[in-house]
């Protein structure tokens, strides 16, 4: 299975949880992360521990924004990944479209086309008025 790891900052990652779960139902493999009081090395540890409670065949770090602390660590241990975990993927921008896809997905796709689908449906999900 594709594990995944909404890490945002404050309480953002546990509403988009909250909010897929209640679509889609509980999902396995899925954990959440805040960096809420939590310097740069206690957040990357944290993020290891996520990444290695789980039985993953790869996985998706879903990030709040780019360039910030939680994406800084997320390419950070994406970059080591675990022997047994293997490839690790980084979104920025993370959207409840693109988590419904990749949830509806990750079972019958290899990691590299479903992070490709995945970004597309997070941008469609970006629509204006005008």
């Amino acid at each position: 299975m594709i594990g995944c790891v909404i890490l945002t900052h404050g309480d953002l990652c546990f509403g988009l949880k909250d909010t897929l779960e209640g679509i889609m139902g509980k999902q396995q493999g899925l954990s959440v992360l805040s960096n809420a009081g939590l310097g740069k090395e206690e957040l990357t540890s944290a993020l290891h521990q996520k990444i290695n409670q789980k039985n993953f065949d790869g996985a998706v770090i879903f990030v709040d924004m780019f360039g910030t602390s939680c994406w800084q660590t997320a390419k950070k241990v994406a970059s080591k990944p675990s022997r047994d975990k293997g490839e690790i993927a980084v979104i920025t921008g993370v959207n409840l479209p693109m988590l419904v896809k990749f949830f509806s997905l990750r079972g019958t796709l290899p990691l590299n086309q479903l992070v490709d689908l995945v970004k597309k449906e997070g941008e469609k999900g970006i629509k204006t008025d005008s």
